[in-house]
């Protein structure tokens, strides 16, 4: 006689990337315990729900445009490549010349913007390009000031770790860091934290408010490696992970309630325009692959500690208004080196930070985190994200609910624990801030491989040699 065993009742909530990668291993589980449904507000999955389709102004050729960007770099997403190579994602190498430059201000000495030099990635231009604007001199000498000052920050990633906690409260913060190890403010406002609060965009105070561990280790894994970008755009990557997905679109999930017979999902369904439908469903087991603010707003166990997890609203523009300090030069050593521009155009205002600009293949720009107003007659479209930030309090509080994690700044294990810990009353956490590192699509994929560990899944990129 046959037995025929229940399957387990899964809803995994957002279908971004840590959403739709767990749904995607638990609905494959090769013994098929699971009954996995997706469950999203918007009336497209959100990992590319933003991105859109440019035509070239000069050629006439329609191209996918990714927002946000979706680039990322060998050494650090070692997770997110072997995932793509296991769905057979395309993904190609790409060349970028990061300008930087500074916004005049009122009471500034800067009188004119100005790039003050041309970065490659994985230095791929030995020499520089020299900036135009700038006289022989002063290239010598701002490229010999960077090349001792980031040598010698890239040292002190790998040999000078940050303090752990048994000797600081609550975790050395990167503001704390780069003071420890004395690094001077024209490197560190001028480079440094414009390069990576355009990573975690963010402001520069919020960046020197990070864990120092995060900014290390991300220094430490990508130190020369080459930079990735999914040759047919991210829908590609989507279209792969939700394929044979019972995604239920347009479903906003208002409340999740653990019970004693499983957990209790309430529902909003908008039919029209002012029509909402509310219905209440009972699963077994839940994973919230959303921000901590709806996670507060939704799972009342986490309403407290989740409100003290910090986030910002982040505004990309994609347009089509020329960068102001492009240039001939620039221009012509982009298409010797098949490379991509990005201006890195910071502001020294109150509240310090670097717009980001990058340059498409199409000829249009995606704007991220904009320092000044774009010309509203060439925007083309305008999407607002939900940026999680990173503090020593934070990475505190999100080591106690999922750890315990390897600290790679050798911080002692978290001793007490929180109210609530992943898992408890068959609810779950994923997304790229459940882990101890940068808020990147690498948290998201680890985050979801870890559900998947606990439900008994195999991971198959783990298995299939990376």
């Amino acid at each position: 006689m046959v037995v025929e065993i229940r399957k387990q009742r899964v809803a995994v909530i957002g279908s971004g990337m840590a959403g739709l990668t767990t749904a995607m291993l638990l609905n494959s589980d090769r013994e098929g315990r699971y009954a996995v449904t997706v469950f999203e507000s918007d009336d497209n999955p959100s990992l590319d729900s933003a991105s859109t389709c440019v035509k070239d102004s000069v050629t006439g050729h329609v191209s996918r445009v990714d927002v946000p960007m979706r680039a990322f770099a060998g050494g650090y997403y070692d997770n997110l490549r072997a995932m793509y190579n296991y769905l057979g994602v395309r993904y190609h190498a790409q060349r970028f010349l990061f300008c930087f430059s500074r916004i005049p201000t009122e009471d500034a000495l800067v009188v004119d913007e100005r790039i003050h030099f041309v970065h490659s990635s994985g230095n791929h231009r030995i020499p520089p390009i020299r900036p135009p604007k700038l006289s022989t001199f002063e290239y010598v000498l701002e490229t010999a000031y960077l090349l001792l000052w980031y040598s010698y920050f890239s040292l002190c990633c790998h040999l000078v770790l940050p303090l752990p906690r048994r000797l600081h409260a609550a975790g050395e913060s990167f503001g704390e860091y780069v003071r420890r190890i004395h690094i001077p403010d024209y490197f560190l406002s001028n480079y440094l934290l414009p390069l990576m609060s355009s990573v975690a965009t963010c402001s520069h105070q919020e960046l020197l408010g990070f864990p120092a561990s995060d900014l290390t280790e991300y220094k430490r894994k990508t130190a020369g490696a080459q930079h990735y970008v999914v040759s047919e755009g991210v829908q590609n990557v989507q279209s792969k992970l939700s394929k044979g997905l019972d995604l239920r679109l347009g479903v906003r999930v208002v409340a999740v309630e653990p019970s004693a017979h499983g957990v209790r999902l309430r529902l909003q369904i908008v039919k029209g325009l002012s029509d909402t439908v509310t219905l209440e469903a009972v699963v077994d087991r839940v994973v919230l692959a959303v921000s901590p603010a709806v996670v507060a707003a939704i799972f009342k166990p986490l309403r407290d500690e989740l409100s003290r997890v910090p986030t910002k609203e982040v505004t990309v523009i994609v347009h089509t208004e020329e960068p102001v300090c492009s240039s001939p030069s620039i221009d012509a050593s982009t298409r010797s080196l098949r490379a991509e521009v990005i201006y890195f155009r910071t502001s020294h205002s109150r509240n310090p930070h670097t717009e980001s600009r990058h340059v498409q293949a199409s000829n249009v720009l995606v704007t991220t985190c904009p320092a000044q107003p774009v010309d509203p007659t060439k925007i083309v479209q305008t999407s607002t994200f939900t940026r999680v930030l990173r503090t020593p309090e934070s990475r505190h509080l999100c080591d106690k609910i999922f750890g315990p994690f390897a600290k790679q700044d050798g911080s002692a294990q978290i001793e007490g624990r929180a109210s609530w810990k992943n898992g408890d009353g068959g609810v779950w956490l994923a997304g790229g801030w459940c882990w101890d590192g940068m808020v990147l699509l690498e948290g998201c994929v680890i985050s979801a491989m870890r559900i998947a560990h606990q439900f008994g899944v195999e991971v198959p990129w783990e298995s299939s040699g990376r």
